[in-house]
């Protein structure tokens, strides 16, 4: 089935107001989108900031009669309102193939690429994560994941036991059983979270090594390597829980978090942590320490 996309550029003071105007005009769902990229990290909590200059999308049916938007936009939000009106038909596709199509693989240290079911990499010896879109965030594309690929990819896991807090997707998990790494657990507050790391763990052949839990339910003996990508607030908040599940002389990976947010991160385990330099990439920060002995 195709479909007709009705998109209204527009300040964010008449967001609220032209979202309501496309559910009124008959849209199946509505989405609010950046028309200037602005970034907009990490909001204060119970706060839904908008971008100074929004674009408003209405879904319709491929039969809506949408003839007269413009006019009726113009009778809603007035001539002199700042707003621009777009019409676009979309094709029927499968969007998940579409995806796939677009994520190309990706290479961390030497020579362990992640690739969809897709694609292969360009080193047929290559050690190989298979990723395809899902539930859960993270395929490896954001900083705040491939930061954390990198230093697995360039560190000896042999026989290490890694915990991944906030597992997502499970890819940190996996990567690290698919680079030495004898055993893992996943804990996650999302239970989709959990369903996609327990597939993903499948589909590369390390279920048999690979532990889920939820957040309240979660055995609480420590590892020689703890992951946490997350924000900063959580990471704050869990700086406790999170420290006590790393053995001493054991590594600690902090990730999803901004430059800025460094700070105050360490601040929150710099008692019972080491930490080296932060590695930054487009703004996000990785912050990697020892625990104390």
């Amino acid at each position: 089935m195709a479909w007709q996309q009705l998109t209204i550029a527009t300040h964010r003071e008449f967001a609220e107001t032209v979202e309501v105007l496309l559910e009124d005009l008959g849209a199946l769902s509505v989405t609010l989108m950046d028309s200037a990229d602005q970034p907009i990290y990490e909001p204060p909590l119970n706060s839904t900031p908008l971008w100074q200059h929004i674009s408003v999308t209405g879904l319709f049916e491929e039969n809506k009669d949408l003839s007269q938007a413009k006019e009726y936009f113009n009778q809603h939000l007035g001539k002199q309102d700042p707003w621009q009106l777009t019409l676009e038909k979309l094709a029927d596709q499968v969007w998940e193939r579409v995806w796939l199509e677009n994520f190309q693989p990706i290479k961390f240290g030497d020579n362990f690429w992640v690739c969809s079911t897709e694609h292969e990499p360009p080193n047929s010896a290559a050690t190989l994560l298979r990723l395809d879109p899902g539930l859960a965030f993270g395929t490896g594309t954001h900083p705040t994941t491939a930061l954390c690929l990198d230093w697995l990819a360039n560190h000896s896991l042999n026989n290490s036991k890694i915990i991944d807090f906030g597992c997502g997707s499970g890819i940190l998990a996996i990567a690290g059983l698919l680079l030495g790494a004898s055993g893992a657990i996943g804990i996650d507050i999302d239970p989709q979270a959990l369903i996609a790391t327990h597939h993903n763990a499948e589909q590369n052949n390390v279920s048999d090594k690979l532990q889920v839990y939820d957040a309240e339910n979660y055995p609480k003996t420590p590892q020689s390597l703890v992951i946490a990508n997350i924000l900063a607030e959580p990471l704050i908040n869990l700086s406790n829980d999170i420290s006590a599940l790393v053995k001493p002389s054991g590594h600690l990976l902090l990730s999803g978090i901004l430059s800025e947010q460094i700070e105050p991160v360490k601040l929150a385990y710099n008692n019972a942590f080491i930490f080296s330099p932060a590695v930054i990439r487009d703004n996000w920060a990785c912050l990697q320490a020892v625990k104390k002995p």
